[in-house]
């Protein structure tokens, strides 16, 4: 089928010659649609439009997957799903070239939608003909609760483990100080405690935090405070608890016009992110930069690091599910974009390139 000729009523002439098919896609859990050999949606069953009315997508005939779940990567309106640099990573573009290829495909795909949510699926393809002509059968299961909750078990759990780890082996240290009334020892270890059991807390309070926002529980406080006090707060932190690189840590803050209005906890737990994540890309020596600034009515709160993020690390970076540390971690740019944009309707992007590092940017409107 071509798009001049597409026709929005076909999926009746689907329903009305193939009633055991449409009997049996009703019948199943999963998501079920047909694909057209140009991507397009002919037919859907009805838990996908219940999924969808209930997640405010788009469950129109003749519209493609990625346009149907509103994926963030096509919000621009002239990108094409399937077509865009960020399919090349797309699972469900792999499982849909697979079945145009004649063979079944399976593939987990991590998407954003537009309106901020993200979603896990497992999609199943397999090639079908029907009237004639090569079908797509196109099967969607959402795991995102199931993804969620496994994520953020293991990456809580993991941090806490090497946090009660460390504790443990501090405390032994201080334990021998102590029988040998080595005071001075005693007071160097002291700090590295306290570290330890600030970081706790701080993982402690950042899953906690997740864990309210994704479930659309998360209160915000707006009030008048200070930009520079709140990214001296975080510089003073990391320079506290950053304990196995030697990171130099700068900000960059304008001498006047810092005033902002916006939620304490939750800007300061973006910036943190943003900051943990350009101290775990950064090696000893080397130079986080944590600043703010003001452009066209926006206050704009960035931290920089000088490594260079790949091109297919780019295309995923937001995504709940994707982490360049291992499966099960990360978490820490999704965040970022969650709390930025659902609780403070701002936008978070970056920038990387040779020469010039990478720099995440969380930008939030003046008049919030």
């Amino acid at each position: 089928m071509s798009e001049t000729t597409f026709n929005p009523e076909f999926h009746k002439n689907i329903e009305e010659s193939y009633p055991l098919l449409i009997s049996m896609a009703e019948t199943m859990h999963e998501m079920v649609m047909l694909l057209d050999d140009d991507r397009r949606l002919v037919y859907f069953n009805r838990r996908f439009k219940i999924f969808a009315d209930q997640h405010n997508l788009s469950a129109d005939y003749g519209s493609r997957p990625g346009n149907a779940f509103k994926c963030v990567n096509l919000s621009l309106g002239k990108e094409i799903c399937g077509e865009t640099s960020f399919c090349r990573y797309c699972g469900a573009t792999k499982a849909i070239e697979k079945a145009l290829c004649g063979e079944s495909g399976m593939e987990d795909c991590s998407l954003v939608s537009e309106n901020g949510n993200a979603y896990d699926l497992r999609i199943s393809t397999s090639s079908i003909r029907l009237f004639d002509k090569r079908f797509t059968l196109y099967c969607v299961m959402d795991i995102s609760s199931e993804n969620r909750k496994n994520a953020l078990e293991k990456i809580f759990f993991h941090d806490i483990n090497n946090l009660s780890s460390g504790l443990g082996l501090i405390t032994d240290v201080i334990s021998t100080y102590a029988e040998e009334n080595d005071i001075d020892s005693l007071k160097e270890t002291l700090p590295l405690l306290t570290s330890a059991v600030t970081n706790m807390n701080n993982e402690i309070k950042s899953n906690y935090m997740l864990s309210l926002a994704e479930k659309d529980e998360l209160d915000i406080s707006l009030k008048e405070m200070d930009a520079g006090d709140i990214i001296r707060n975080v510089a003073s932190f990391f320079k506290e608890t950053t304990i196995d690189k030697n990171i130099i840590f700068k900000t960059v803050i304008p001498e006047s016009d810092t005033l902002c209005v916006t939620d304490e906890n939750i800007i300061k737990r973006i910036i943190i992110n943003m900051t943990k994540n350009a101290v775990e890309a950064s090696e000893d020596g080397e130079t986080v930069t944590i600043g703010f600034k003001r452009d066209n009515g926006a206050d704009i709160f960035y931290v920089k690091n000088p490594k260079v993020i790949s091109d297919e690390v780019r295309m995923s970076i937001f995504k709940r599910s994707f982490s360049t540390k291992g499966i099960g971690r990360g978490l820490g740019t999704y965040s970022m974009r969650l709390l930025t944009e659902r609780y403070l309707k701002g936008k978070v992007y970056f920038t990387s390139g040779e020469g010039k590092g990478t720099v995440f940017y969380a930008e939030i409107p003046a008049n919030l």
